[in-house]
This record gives C-alpha cells, sequence and structure tokens, in this order.
C-alpha cells in the first residue's frame, strides 16, 4: 500500500453494545440492521463480538473486492461453524479452490449440460404428475427440494437419491441453520452440548452416513462421467488426488449447496408468481410458444427469454446466497477508505439487491419483469463476474428454465389471491383448484458465517 494510501481514513462506524458490538441488533432483525448500518454510508465498519467487520453496500465497491483486488482478498479463514463444508469447493480459497474447479469443470461443459437438460425435464414433468394426483396440501419446499435432489444425484453425482433424501434434508437443515447463527453463538466450542450443538451434529452425522454409502458404492475405476466417480478415482489413482477429507467434504457440498439453493429459488419464483398472475400469464404465453414437444428443452433456452427474465428477477429479490464474505489479506483501499489487514468484509447482495438507488421497478412495483431480466441501473450490483464465479451456473439456469417450462406445459396454472406479508398472508398457485401459502421466513446469515445460508427459505403450501 503506497504512503498516500496508508493515510486514508478508515470507514464510518456504527457503534454497538459492549463486547457484544452490532450482534444483538443482527440478532433480533437483520433486515433492520442493514437499513441502519446504510444510514452510516456504503462502507461501514461495525463489530460482532470481536470480529471487526466492514459492510460493503455499494456495487462499484463490491465489484472492488470480487474482481479489481480479488488478490487482496480471501474467503474466510473460518467456516461459520460449518466444519462439514471447509474443505469443498464452496469455501476453498486460492490455488486449492483453483485445483478443485479444474478437476470439477469438465462435468459442466455445455455437451455435459445438454445431456442433463433431459433429466431435469424428465424429472420435472413426473413432479407435476405427482402434485395433480395428490389430494390435500403438498409442502412446495419439500416438493422443490425433492426435485432438485433427484436432478443432481443422477445428473452429477450418477445415483438415484431418493432413499436418501431425508437424511440430505436433515444434514441441510443443520448446515443452514449453523451458518445462520449470530457470530457470537457460533464461537461456542462445538462439545458444548447446547440445543444448536446437538441438532447441528445429528443432522450432520445423518449427511456423512450418506456420503459414505455413495462412496462405498463408487467403482474406483469407473469412467469419471460424474463428480463421484471423478473424485473417488482421482483420490485412489492419482498422486495429487483429493484426500478423503477433501473428498467427503466435496460430496458434502454437493448435496447441501447443489439443490438447496436451486430448491430456494423455484420455491421464490413460484411464490411470486402466484402473487404476480399477469407474470405467470405471460410466462406460459411465451413457453406455449416457444416449446415444441411435451417438455421443453435446452435448445429452447435462448427463446425462453421471460423465462429468464422472471427467474433472474426471482434472484435478485430472493439471492440464495444472502451474503459474500471476504477477509483482507492486507491493508487494502476499498472506496475512499482504507480496509485493515484482517476485516472481516460483508458484501450484503439481499440488502443491495432492493436498494432504489440501483434499481427501478420489478415485479413488487410494476407487476412484471422488465426488458432484460433483472433492471439493475448498474450491472456489477448482482453480476460482477468474479474469478471465483458460480462452477455450476449452467446446470442451475438449465434446471430453472426447464423446470418452469414444465410447469407450463403441463397446465400448472396460477390464480390471483390475497397476497400480502410474506409470512402471514396467502399466495396462490393453482394446480387443479389448489393453492400455496406461505409458512415461514428465515433470516439472512449473519456476518461471520460461511456463503452457505439462503436469504430466505420459505416453507409453501398447495392445496
Amino acid at each position: 500500500m503506497s504512503e498516500r494510501d496508508s493515510e486514508r481514513p478508515l470507514p464510518p462506524k456504527r457503534t454497538g453494545l459492549p463486547v457484544l458490538g452490532s450482534a444483538v441488533s443482527f440478532g433480533r432483525d437483520p433486515y433492520a440492521f442493514y437499513e441502519d448500518v446504510a444510514r452510516y454510508g456504503d462502507i461501514v465498519r461495525f463489530s460482532m463480538g470481536n470480529y471487526d467487520m466492514v459492510g460493503v453496500l455499494d456495487p462499484a465497491a463490491i465489484e472492488a473486492v470480487l474482481v479489481e483486488k480479488f488478490d487482496s482478498f480471501r474467503k474466510p479463514d473460518r467456516a461459520g461453524g460449518v466444519d462439514v463444508l471447509s474443505d469443498g469447493l464452496l469455501l476453498a480459497d486460492g490455488d486449492r479452490w483453483q485445483t478443485q474447479r479444474t478437476r470439477l469443470q469438465p462435468l459442466f461443459y455445455r455437451e455435459r449440460i445438454e445431456n442433463y437438460a433431459e433429466t431435469m425435464a424428465t424429472y420435472a414433468a413426473a413432479m407435476a404428475e405427482r402434485w395433480a394426483a395428490t389430494p390435500g396440501a403438498i409442502d412446495l419446499t419439500e416438493a422443490t427440494s425433492t426435485y432438485t435432489l433427484r436432478v443432481l444425484g443422477k445428473t452429477l453425482l450418477g445415483v438415484e437419491t431418493d432413499e436418501h433424501h431425508r437424511a440430505v434434508r436433515a444434514g441441510a437443515e443443520a448446515i443452514r441453520e449453523r451458518s445462520s447463527q449470530n457470530p457470537v453463538s457460533v464461537d461456542l466450542p462445538d462439545w458444548l452440548p447446547t440445543p444448536g450443538n446437538r441438532r447441528y451434529r445429528r443432522g450432520v452425522e445423518q449427511l456423512e452416513a450418506v456420503v459414505d454409502d455413495l462412496v462405498a458404492e463408487t467403482d474406483p475405476d469407473g469412467d469419471g462421467q460424474d463428480i463421484l466417480s471423478t473424485l473417488v478415482t482421482t483420490s485412489e489413482h492419482a498422486d495429487e488426488g483429493p484426500t478423503e477429507s477433501d473428498l467427503r467434504s466435496q460430496l458434502v457440498t454437493f448435496l447441501f449447496a447443489g439443490h438447496e439453493t436451486s430448491a430456494t429459488a423455484l420455491t421464490w419464483a413460484l411464490y411470486e408468481l402466484g402473487r404476480k398472475p399477469a407474470v405467470a400469464d405471460r410466462l406460459h404465453a411465451e413457453v406455449d410458444a416457444v416449446v415444441d414437444g411435451a417438455t421443453p428443452s435446452l435448445s429452447d433456452l435462448p427463446d425462453l427469454t421471460y423465462t429468464k427474465q422472471v427467474l433472474r428477477e426471482t434472484l435478485r429479490r430472493y439471492p440464495p446466497a444472502a451474503a459474500i464474505f471476504r477477509e483482507a489479506d492486507e491493508d487494502v483501499v476499498v472506496g475512499q477508505y482504507r480496509v485493515p489487514e484482517d476485516t472481516f468484509v460483508v458484501l450484503p447482495q439481499f440488502h443491495v439487491h432492493t436498494d432504489d438507488r440501483w434499481w427501478g421497478g420489478g415485479p413488487t412495483r410494476s407487476g412484471s419483469p422488465p426488458p432484460g431480466g433483472t433492471i439493475s441501473r448498474n450491472r456489477r450490483a448482482t453480476d460482477p463476474s468474479t474469478p471465483t464465479s458460480h462452477l455450476g451456473a449452467g446446470h442451475a439456469t438449465a434446471s430453472g428454465c426447464v423446470s418452469h417450462g414444465w410447469s407450463s406445459r403441463s397446465r400448472s396454472r396460477l390464480s390471483q389471491g390475497t397476497v400480502g406479508s410474506i409470512t402471514t398472508e396467502t399466495t396462490s398457485l393453482s394446480t387443479s383448484g389448489r393453492r400455496f401459502t406461505p409458512v415461514s421466513r428465515s433470516a439472512p446469515p449473519s456476518p461471520g458465517a460461511s456463503d452457505t445460508r439462503s436469504s430466505v427459505s420459505p416453507s409453501l403450501r398447495l392445496h
């Protein structure tokens, strides 16, 4: 850092309580907390227990952290209490991350995604048929999780996951609860028999048992056509292949993050379509016009422009990863301020995505997504194209578009209901005259948590 930069001021600071800092305010209401942080500026210091933190709320400054000054930051050394993910692609960093990504990248080439799309459509159609044939209520969160886990298992792991679904869900819930905790509570030792620690360990043990079964059933001399066989084969035969710890953490990462984020996005997309019947009608009309056949294919995706807009707008309003976290590797300038080495940096996209300075009208304002998908006045608000951008983005996009196309082709139709507060009132997605209602809403992750927590995780039921 130059002498001139070393003299730059620190960001303004939001004061908190002695010892606890801002932990109590965040714990009470994370949304209100970041609204209050924004009163101090776009780059603001605060503390959470013994963590010194900086919140970054400006898209240009976010791009500086993730892209322009990428080498000055690292992923957090602490895994937010989620040790089971610490050696996987999600939390790995530097050369270790690059090695893992290079090893897995061929599984996400376009030709592979083309093959996956047929499986996605087949499973989506089967889900629609089950919905239509099931009387009474259907838990949409459970349904979308089942669908995305089946797709993940078949396309990326080469296995059927139905027998493992309950265990994977238990593990996912345990990881989500742990990663959303206040950092003051995360700092409690794992060996303390707190209710949270016991729930986390029970859930993770179920998930690890699934990984043990999958590894035991995989031929180490297999063809490497999926993540599971690729990892097992390289672990057995390559001198610099993944260790046993790497292998298991990688599989847990994909079982959790690989299906949970897509399931959350699909659930919220259906929720918003239920709130906006005009948007739903336009989406269905597009699918009817574009798709020539019973189910959509990957070749239909370029023409499903409005469908992609709906998905992008859903991700803007409800980003499956509510915040991104980094630590400063050195003293670094962000915006006009100096951020000291080892400062914990929080990029809360769930807040930035709804800041009216960067966004115009959207589904909640105008009733439909704008041309081009989201309505950023600044592309960097959601798409900084980071060096560590999402490996499975093509897989997730295909899954989302294909499943929405299936929903239209299966003639699931949306009907307008009384919609108000997301926590208490009704959204309606009608399939054969039934309705979805939201049951609960969860908070975004705490500063200090790993990049694992969905911003909101609705529980919707189909009636």
